[in-house]
């Protein structure tokens, strides 16, 4: 079976229900969690006195033979075949950007079809299982479980027995609350008992046996159907002393109405992923070769990534988490990278993840003089946890131990301390990279179509972020940027160029609140910078920082530079770092830097969009394909990987792969005009 992707997604709902399978026949092994963790589900089709197994790994099951798998922006297409019948199974996670209620409802889909050779069997059914490995986290607990009829369906369902509720902020491990929902014509809450019985003799039945594992079970006996899978977290997100459901449920709706709303529509609401697909590949085929696959594998992925979420003022939340980095909530810098699918789609949901950075900022214990780095430790929006002091004594008490410890963990109410607190460390921030972050997506929002409102509320805060750049932006002190695993360095120009582009953004924001004065200043500041910028780092390739001949870095913060329309770098020397980065390449792609042979995915694909050259461009991210296909880390789409052998360093399932849409976004020419 020829390889699409490291791992294929199957039920992508949020960061705490993400199911995938890390072998390329959907019947090779276990389906897991998205950081690995067996996520145990089970396929069935019974026919003609046997049981074949289609999902996961039964040995007292007959293997369906896979003739296919395809993969597009919502939905992973299996295809199987024997002498008796032939299946196709569509794994659907409707995640569509630009229709809340749709992206927020928590159900997926599988769709099946069954097509007799001849004739189908009296003893026909199609069968889907989840194990009780989805209920809980690092260690097994008791499950507790039952069926609901509705209308038209039965939904099983399960939970840990005691919820903890929010009680775990660890960011590797699977969640130990909510409930797992399965569809179907007939379902069941059973143990192995009743599973055992099914692959042996076909029959489905409530059997119940003590100290067994348990499973919920649906049994469909019509040839084509659809079932549904549903998570109910309870409560999604704690924000600033706010408990927050899903969008979905703000105005008081139940998982149960979730079920039926997407049971009765989902003709409807298959038929819209259908048409952005078909939309996506159009656009995709103008931007280059083999382009597609990467935009398909990176969509599920940066959405399932969020959580959408509404609080008391009536404000949108689109809440990321930092995935296999340090389980962060609504950070800054991984809403900056992930934007380039958002300002395409729904510009709106940019200014959802900005929201609770601008909120956090105007907090007494955030006493800086920029912009914050993150909001806690998802789903807990409790106060910056990047970054903190670790004074042993009575107001500190060690607390960044408590954040960086092993295990499972809860916060500390962070943004409930005053200023005199002393909780964050400077030297451990990241001032220009979170300023520039912060007035970019601004001005990215205004220019692809977004309202202003939120950006008007803001001003005052864009205008001291915007001063801080003006005052430190030109030569970066020693600091990290978001690149933070390289470690601190001065005089980064790569840094340097994003507060460049936070000047420009400036202006565009003073221009759309008509503070026109203002806007021209801010465009002749922003023209004196680069001027000085250029001055200083020579007429050859843009070194790794100011004074180091023979560096270089990926210059992948030009990218708005170019978007908005401004030029100021200049596309003499965006095709002469582009070649360069083609020089450098190595099989996988195009090292970050001449310190390490690793690489950033999805700064790779920002670079593909400075060129003007597809054929450039396709030498740039055609790497990052090769790489889906061949590493030997089967897990979903790692964005921080080794350039030589494709094995992942660390970020796996992070939503920074918005960015693969930066090629896409440049194609659109949205953001330009001034």
């Amino acid at each position: 079976m020829q390889r699409k992707l490291p791992a294929y997604p199957l039920w992508i709902i949020d960061p705490l229900f993400s199911v995938w399978s890390k072998t390329d026949t959907l019947n090779g092994s276990d389906t897991v969690f998205w950081q690995g963790t067996p996520h145990r589900a089970f396929g069935f089709v019974r026919f003609g006195g046997k049981t074949y197994c289609f999902l996961g790994r039964r040995d007292d099951a007959e293997p369906l033979r896979q003739t296919g798998v395809e993969v597009s922006a919502f939905e992973t297409k299996y295809s199987f075949a024997s002498e008796a019948f032939s299946l196709t199974v569509r794994f659907v996670s409707p995640l569509l950007p630009h229709d809340l209620r749709i992206l927020s409802c928590p159900v997926a889909y599988t769709v099946y079809e069954v097509t007799p050779a001849k004739e189908m069997p009296e003893d026909f059914s199609f069968a889907l299982l989840l194990d009780e490995d989805f209920c809980y986290g690092a260690k097994r607990a008791p499950v507790v479980g039952g069926v609901l009829p509705l209308g038209g369906y039965e939904a099983a369902f399960m939970t840990r027995r005691r919820n903890l509720l929010s009680s775990d902020t660890s960011d590797t491990y699977a969640p130990d609350w909510g409930y797992t929902y399965l569809s179907g014509e007939e379902c069941f809450f059973i143990t192995e008992a009743a599973l055992n019985r099914y692959v042996a003799e076909g029959k489905a039945e409530y059997l119940r046996a003590a100290n067994e594992r348990s499973l919920a079970m649906s049994v469909n006996r019509a040839p084509r159907g659809v079932l549904m899978t549903a998570f109910d977290d309870l409560i999604s997100i704690f924000y600033f002393g706010e408990w927050l459901k899903g969008y979905f449920f703000r105005n008081g709706a139940t998982i149960v109405d979730a079920m039926d709303w997407a049971y009765k529509n989902a003709e409807d609401i298959l038929d819209k992923c259908e048409q952005f697909d078909r939309g996506l590949r159009r656009d995709c085929e103008k931007v280059g070769k083999d382009y597609y696959p990467l935009a398909a594998a990176a969509l599920r992925q940066c959405m399932g990534g969020h959580k959408l979420v509404q609080n008391a003022k009536g404000e949108l939340l689109f809440l990321s988490k930092e995935c296999d980095s340090n389980g962060c909530i609504g950070t800054a810098d991984i809403s900056y990278p992930s934007m380039p699918l958002f300002l395409l789609y729904n510009p709106e949901l940019v200014s959802a993840m900005m929201r609770g950075i601008y909120a956090f900022a105007r907090m007494p214990v955030w006493t800086f003089g920029f912009a914050p780095h993150d909001l806690g430790t998802y789903p807990w929006c409790s106060g910056q946890v990047y970054g903190l002091n670790d004074a042993d004594e009575k107001y500190g008490c060690g607390m960044n131990g408590v954040y960086w410890g092993q295990g499972p963990r809860t916060q500390q109410m962070l943004y409930l301390r005053p200023a005199a607190s002393n909780v964050y460390n400077k030297e451990l921030q990241m001032p220009v990279e979170e300023c520039g972050n912060m007035l970019i997506m601004a001005a990215a929002v205004i220019r692809a179509g977004g309202d202003t409102k939120l950006t008007a509320q803001n001003f005052d805060l864009l205008e001291k972020w915007v001063v801080y750049l003006e005052k430190y932006g030109l030569k970066p002190e020693n600091q990290l940027c978001t690149d933070d695993f390289a470690g601190h360095m001065a005089g980064n120009v790569n840094l340097a160029i994003k507060a460049l582009v936070g000047i420009e953004s400036f202006s565009i924001v003073c221009r759309a609140l008509k503070m026109e004065e203002r806007a021209a200043e801010y465009e002749e500041k922003a023209a004196a910078f680069a001027a000085a910028l250029k001055r200083e780092t020579g007429d050859g390739v843009m070194p790794l920082a100011y004074g180091q001949e023979g560096t270089y870095s990926l210059k992948y913060n030009i990218l708005f530079d170019k978007l908005f329309g401004f030029d100021l770098i200049g596309q003499e020397i965006c095709e002469r770092e582009t070649a360069y980065y083609i020089e450098k390449r190595n099989r996988f792609g195009t090292p970050l830097d001449t310190r390490e042979n690793y690489t950033k995915s999805d700064w790779l694909l920002w670079c593909a969009a400075l060129t003007d050259e597809k054929e450039k461009a396709e030498m740039l991210y055609a790497p990052v394909a090769a790489y889906l296909k061949e590493s030997p880390v089967r897990l979903p789409f790692g964005d921080w990987y080794r350039t030589e052998k494709g094995d992942i360093v660390h970020f796996i399932n992070r939503t920074v792969q918005g960015g693969i849409f930066a090629p896409l976004l440049k194609a659109s020419g949205k953001l330009k005009g001034r």
